[in-house]
């Protein structure tokens, strides 16, 4: 594959208006590009894919690898292609087929590797990299110019017609109080930190306690417990769901007859999709891996929570809510991101363009169209995708799918006909 750094060579910060600017490099920005480029009738020259990392997708490949996932919990038609079964045939050309893995009453899911693999097969066959810049957006402006927008970068400003947030779930991790005030060399590390290195964390000679009850923590436990003592450390009993979410809301129809009939921007739209979704689940393939996990004496599942942590020469002294403590300790949270309203660049691009924002400080979108809506009512040019975009995608908008739901809308509003109907088997109906 040819480097990000080598592609960014044949663009110019100070260029042509693009028609679309895309912040961040993720699977939803990867996505949306190549729809773009291959639905859209877009050229490479017309699309700016906004990532300060070297290579797309590294942030979603290294925080799979920090978590020790190894498959998917989307199935094998959901993934950044347009075609629903090119993954399916992508492993079959390459003799992989024992790479989808079997679920019960659930479509095949696809190991990590055959996932990234196809990925990057869908990447280099349509040029994606040459839509890379390595830069890191900082806001969001009006040129002046009719309707153009400029969006600034460490490296210079970028003319264009439209813009996409695609920025992930938010930046900062979630930590507990009690770790606010350890020095930073104790042994209190975030699975998301991006220095954190589970084959590091492995070799400690304490115990170690993941503390978490979702999907994440429920992985890297496993992942742990192959080198070392862990004890998954989880407020609640642990939660198995197959899904995110009921595969009822990938259908656009079901999303506009439940969520789009609530008024935009309110609690209630939010309170019907934190309902909808299944977070803090492990799905019931992890479940097993626990429990083979427990049976050989790798892994301890506690329900409780730190009350206080004291750093020593050791480790970390741990106090318990029950009062019991445990000494020479290593704790590895699993507990989140900040919401991704709370990101900074989407307070500064809603400040500078007078954008409306609604409940928990979600953008507020036309659902057709799934432009940000000015605070004067009117669209603007600016389009949101991933969880930021929930509001008016449903519970899936973080996921995969949820990416080919905003390319649908792009492409849909956008380029001035109508995207062809998606096969049933992508869109969730039957």
């Amino acid at each position: 594959m040819t480097t990000d750094c080598a592609r960014n060579e044949h663009k110019d910060v100070d260029s042509q208006p693009y028609e679309y600017v895309i912040v961040g490099g993720g699977i939803h920005g990867t996505c949306l590009a190549n729809y773009l480029l291959a639905e859209g009738g877009y050229s490479h020259q017309d699309i700016c894919l906004i990532e300060p990392r070297e290579q797309l997708l590294a942030s979603f490949e290294t925080k799979a690898r920090q978590c020790g996932m190894r498959t998917l919990r989307s199935t094998f038609v959901h993934h950044i292609g347009t075609e629903p079964f090119s993954l399916e045939s992508f492993a079959e050309g390459a003799g992989r087929e024992d790479e989808l893995v079997s679920t019960e009453n659930y479509p095949n899911r696809p190991t990590l590797e055959l996932f990234l693999d196809h990925a990057r097969y869908v990447i280099d066959r349509r040029g994606i990299d040459e839509c890379h810049l390595q830069l890191r957006a900082t806001g969001v402006t009006r040129t002046g110019a009719g309707d153009r927008l400029e969006v600034q970068t460490d490296a210079g400003s970028l003319k264009v017609r439209h813009v996409v947030l695609a920025i992930g779930l938010g930046g900062s991790r979630t930590l507990p109080t009690w770790g606010t005030s350890l020095p930073d060399d104790a042994p209190l590390v975030h699975v998301w930190d991006d220095q954190f290195d589970p084959t590091i964390a492995a070799e400690f000679s304490g115990p170690t306690f993941v503390v978490g009850g979702g999907i994440t923590a429920g992985q890297l436990a496993c992942r742990l417990s192959e080198h070392t003592d862990v004890t998954l450390l989880s407020r609640h009993d642990l939660e198995i769901e197959l899904t995110e979410a009921d595969p009822y809301w990938i259908n656009w129809r079901h999303i506009e007859q439940e969520i789009h009939t609530l008024p935009p921007g309110s609690n209630a739209r939010l309170d019907r999709i934190r309902a909808a979704r299944n977070d803090a689940t492990i799905p019931p393939y992890v479940e097993r891996r626990l429990d083979e996990a427990r049976d050989c004496d790798d892994l301890e599942i506690r329900r409780g929570e730190i009350k206080s942590a004291y750093a020593t020469d050791d480790g970390l002294l741990v106090r318990f809510d029950d009062g019991t403590t445990a000494a020479n300790a290593q704790v590895v949270l699993a507990t989140g991101l900040d919401p991704v309203p709370e990101h900074p660049l989407v307070g500064s691009v809603a400040e500078s363009l007078s954008l409306e924002r609604g409940a928990g400080g979600f953008p507020v979108l036309d659902d057709e169209t799934l432009a940000w809506r000015g605070t004067d009512g009117t669209r603007s040019a600016v389009y949101v995708s991933g969880a930021l975009a929930e509001p008016s995608v449903g519970p899936f908008a973080r996921n995969i799918v949820g990416a080919r739901r905003v390319a649908e809308r792009l492409l849909t509003s956008r380029a001035g006909t109508v995207l062809k109907k998606l096969p049933s088997a992508l869109r969730g109906e039957s």
